[in-house]
């Protein structure tokens, strides 16, 4: 199949794209495989022009249904679905070259208000080096609370050893909304990867003369056991992207 590109008149939410991207799927999925347009920057009429094939036999192509996420990124690789279509394949005669039209139903966004953490993961093999950029964070605490903490970020990787490694940032004082923009590395083979598990939670700092601190939340990511559903996505991406630096956000869990 081959993607074009929306109409002009189909502008989600009155004000066009931001940064648009398609993700395509075939339902019910056929595969693990991710197929996903280029992202148009800053395009109130894009056009993709792209092709996507798919592992399925002519025979089972009039139970299938093709989705369309329409996604607008924002400048940290939060994604919002703010679209989609679905075509029924029996609807559609696949032998021809068929061009198909379709209205795209719009998708609301949720506000977000919970707390949640940005990070990045690369990893180059060359040097056997996993980098974790802490990137920021949002709704540590209600705005309304006139007590913003002053937070910090543990992160702590396992790879079967009996002591993890761990690492943490400096101290950001006063924010509900906290940036750290701070690269903390790993020395860690790509066979340890398979078997590692990386722990990330935020800390409220002890105020002055308080020593202790308290965990605010935070999640695990890895190829499986305790990790997220989204922290085993995120580490499956950076394993298909090497030396590049994949990011997303995480939800923070409450502390046990």
């Amino acid at each position: 199949m081959d993607l074009g590109g929306p109409r002009q008149d189909q502008q989600l939410g009155g004000r066009g794209f931001g940064e648009p991207c398609v993700r395509v799927t075939l339902l019910p999925e056929v595969d693990s495989k991710q197929r996903q347009a280029l992202m148009r920057r800053r395009s109130t009429d894009p056009l993709f022009d792209e092709t996507f094939k798919f592992p399925v036999s002519f025979d089972d192509v009039p139970s299938r249904t093709l989705l369309f996420q329409v996604f607008d990124y924002d400048r940290f690789s939060r994604n919002d679905v703010t679209g989609e279509v679905r075509v029924p394949l029996a609807d559609v005669d696949v032998t021809t070259e068929t061009e198909v039209w379709c209205d795209i139903d719009r998708t609301e966004k949720a506000k977000r208000d919970w707390p949640e953490l940005l990070l990045s993961l690369s990893y180059l093999p060359s040097a056997g080096r996993l980098t974790v950029v802490v990137l920021k964070a949002a709704n540590l605490v209600p705005e309304s609370d006139k007590d913003k903490p002053d937070t910090y970020v543990k992160v702590s990787l396992s790879c079967g050893e009996r002591k993890p490694k761990k690492r943490k940032t400096s101290v950001k004082k006063g924010s509900a909304q906290p940036a750290w923009n701070e690269a903390l590395s790993f020395d860690v083979s790509e066979e340890q990867l398979g078997r590692a598990q990386l722990c990330v939670a935020v800390w409220r700092h002890g105020s002055s003369g308080v020593s202790c601190s308290s965990s605010l939340g935070g999640f695990q990511l890895g190829p499986g056991g305790d990790a997220t559903e989204e922290g085993q996505r995120h580490w499956r991406d950076m394993l298909a992207n090497p030396r590049r630096a994949v990011a997303r956000w995480h939800a923070l869990q409450p502390s046990p």
